[in-house]
């Protein structure tokens, strides 16, 4: 397995903004990195797994809900570094968009609590990096995914 802290490559992960009309459904993580602060569910690509089958699978590890058919956004590249410029972190992220229509979302795996929020109330929250840009960059492509543009 490749260590996360101070890799020798890149690390793949996915992660999908869930939305339910217009609530979107958050993780707390509750391990470092940014234990405490909401995510968008998702974690590492599993050897063998496609961008699409991970985002499905972390977000039944992390939230209880079957989502179906996440549709990608872009990547996104998490970079940090330590102290002395070291590399300690460097993820690639493909960021994927899913509406759940059922279904009751539960903590599980590195989730310490799920909630759904509005995009009204992000600000007030103690959110990961570019938790609020890209949750309101998904919920913009669902609108123009429902309009046909």
């Amino acid at each position: 397995m490749s260590q996360r802290i101070y890799p020798t490559s890149p690390l793949l992960g996915a992660c999908t903004a869930i939305w339910r009309g217009d609530k979107l459904l958050l993780a707390r993580r509750s391990v470092a990195p940014n234990e405490g602060t909401w995510a968008m569910p998702g974690g590492l690509v599993e050897v063998g797994e496609t961008l699409e089958q991970a985002a499905i699978r972390e977000v039944r590890e992390e939230t209880a809900l079957v989502i179906e058919d996440p549709v990608f956004n872009r990547f996104v590249e998490i970079i940090i570094h330590d102290n002395s410029a070291r590399v300690e972190r460097h993820y690639v992220l493909a960021m994927f968009v899913a509406r759940s229509a059922r279904g009751v979302a539960t903590a599980g795996d590195d989730a310490a609590a799920v909630s759904w929020f509005s995009l009204d109330e992000l600000p007030d929250l103690p959110l990961t990096g570019r938790t609020e840009e890209l949750s309101r960059e998904s919920f913009a492509l669902l609108e123009r995914m429902a309009g046909g543009n």
